[in-house]
């Protein structure tokens, strides 16, 4: 990621089964983008864009960050740009998923 307006954003995954196990039509996932807003340690949004879904729409994704007490944290994040006809719940599902993995990794590291 290019922490600057204009920069760019990969994100890269793998996807597996929900026991764990590689699927055999899976691969790594790959995701793109260019950030349009990045102010250090509160905010930063970037457009999605599917390689995977040739008619996915254009979107953003924003992260906005509170410091609170206690060295904690609140984290906001929007996904918007879908229409009421498109698979905006398959997105939902994944990024409670990665933002689970995201608590799970910082709880570790404390």
């Amino acid at each position: 990621m290019e922490t600057k307006v204009g920069g760019k954003m990969k994100f890269s995954f793998y996807k597996k089964s929900k026991r764990g196990q590689e699927c055999s039509q899976d691969r790594d996932k790959f995701k793109e983008g260019t950030i349009s807003e990045f102010i250090l340690n509160k905010k930063i949004s970037y457009t999605w864009e599917d390689s995977d879904e040739p008619d996915f729409p254009r979107t953003v994704v924003t992260w906005e960050l509170e410091k609170l007490d206690n060295g904690k944290t609140n984290l906001k994040l929007l996904h918007t740009g879908f229409k009421a006809d498109e698979k905006a719940k398959q997105y939902d599902d994944g990024w409670s998923h990665f933002l689970n993995e995201l608590i799970k990794y910082c709880e570790k590291t404390k």
